[in-house]
């Protein structure tokens, strides 16, 4: 069976450096803000959703159309699940995060180094790394 979901990348620019939004779902694991599209909604709108919905941020800019994916796969009442997620980077304004308690149990803006460490499973750590160097590449850190 195939999933599919789309999030944002949030980074936060300071005269230090980029930190990055990472949020803690309920069932433990670091990552970013995802979630799965409605009927009828393109990934980008759904990322955005998804992100205020989530994080209650609503002062930001994709950069462009610039997409990332993160492919697992897990077992779901007994049936195997191929996940896709695809994220877009955004640049934020504010800090200022408020978690949605439902979905959210925790959250932390980490730099890069920090981030890397903290991010839970492997994909999404390899997504990190692939949105740090394309900061690097395209001038825009």
């Amino acid at each position: 069976m195939k999933d599919e979901a789309f999030g944002i990348v949030p980074i936060l620019r300071q005269e230090d450096g980029e930190k990055f939004l990472l949020i803690q779902h309920h069932a433990g694991h670091w990552g970013f803000p995802k979630g799965h599209a409605d009927p009828g909604e393109t990934a980008i709108a759904a990322a955005r959703r998804e992100f205020e919905e989530e994080t209650g941020i609503t002062a930001y800019e994709l950069l462009g159309e610039t997409s990332f994916a993160e492919e697992y796969s897990f077992i779901r009442h007994k049936i195997n699940v191929r996940k896709t997620v695809t994220y877009f980077p955004a640049v934020v304004t504010s800090d200022v995060v408020t978690c949605q308690a439902k979905e959210i149990k925790d959250y932390a803006w980490l730099p890069y180094e920090a981030a890397v460490k903290k991010i839970t499973f492997s994909p999404a750590r390899q997504l990190l790394v692939q949105v740090y160097d394309h900061l690097k590449q395209s001038g825009t850190r």
